[in-house]
């Protein structure tokens, strides 16, 4: 079986800045690589109406099925109900390319399991407060005006952490490919001596706590997520095959080439002789 991963497309986004349609470009390279099946780790594009057009135009042009799950851009929602983003949450989990609490078995060795995960600001300096944390997340993250849970952050992030661990707990007869889009190791999160800005947007990473639950895990093997928009492949960590590959958005590429970039962001998992 053969898997091929992607994270931060934001199609809509690239196809407005570009000034076409992307969408039959990143259907020509999966066709050229001919998988089994897609994963997407969040940020299709913002909201879940956008996120699910773009889903289903690519499984229509591929004929390959893809999973999905959502990122923080997925939830983003102009409704000012103080819990709205749960609804663009939910549009999400009832299309049939959803992960959200439907662990995926691929055959008898195998299980994709995912979800959005969330932050919980573990990946902050430990000299600055939860206070000036939140202030700045009012200030400079677009969540603060277009994700609305009537929760805090600590407590979705909690609730993600827990559907985690009940579907791992359940699956530990299988291999599981593990996908969130939400960082989940420290190192990938490094503080920056030259960035401020980059200092203060940290706490909104990802979570270190979903990072020492996997560990716990020996059968997880693969953990895929993304939101970084900083590409660092696929690296061996604690014996698990870790793969962070956003596309993320234009300015950030290397090449002005949309194609050069797509293939360079795409991810091939191999199971055959995993």
């Amino acid at each position: 079986m053969k898997l091929l991963s992607f994270s931060d497309l934001h199609l809509d986004h690239s196809c407005k800045e570009l000034n076409r349609d992307i969408t039959r470009e990143v259907a020509t390279y999966i066709r050229e690589v001919a998988p089994d099946r897609v994963i997407v780790a969040g940020d299709m594009a913002g909201g879940a109406e956008n996120c699910i057009r773009y889903i289903e135009e690519i499984e229509q042009l591929t004929g390959i099925p893809l999973s999905y799950v959502p990122g923080n851009h997925s939830i983003w929602t102009l409704n000012k109900q103080e819990d709205a983003s749960w609804r663009e949450y939910e549009r999400l989990q009832a299309h049939h390319s959803s992960l959200i609490d439907r662990p995926l078995h691929l055959n008898d060795e195998w299980v994709l399991i995912g979800d959005m995960g969330w932050y919980d600001y573990s990946f902050k300096e430990p000299h600055r407060t939860r206070e000036e944390i939140v202030r700045e997340r009012n200030q400079v993250w677009k969540d603060s005006v277009l994700a609305r849970w009537g929760m805090s952050d600590e407590e979705l992030c909690q609730k993600m952490l827990d559907k985690f661990e009940r579907q791992l707990n359940a699956a530990q007869d299988k291999k599981v490919i593990f996908v969130n889009h939400f960082i989940p190791y420290r190192d990938y999160v490094p503080v920056s001596q030259h960035w401020q800005v980059w200092n203060m947007i940290r706490p909104f990473m990802g979570t270190a706590q979903l990072g020492e639950l996997l560990d716990r895990y020996e059968n997880v093997r693969y953990v895929i997520f993304g939101h970084i928009h900083r590409r660092m492949g696929t690296m061996e960590k604690n014996g698990k095959m870790v793969i962070c590959n956003p596309l993320g958005y234009i300015k950030e590429w290397g090449t002005p080439d949309f194609m050069t970039e797509i293939r360079q962001s795409g991810t091939i998992i191999d199971l055959t002789n995993t």
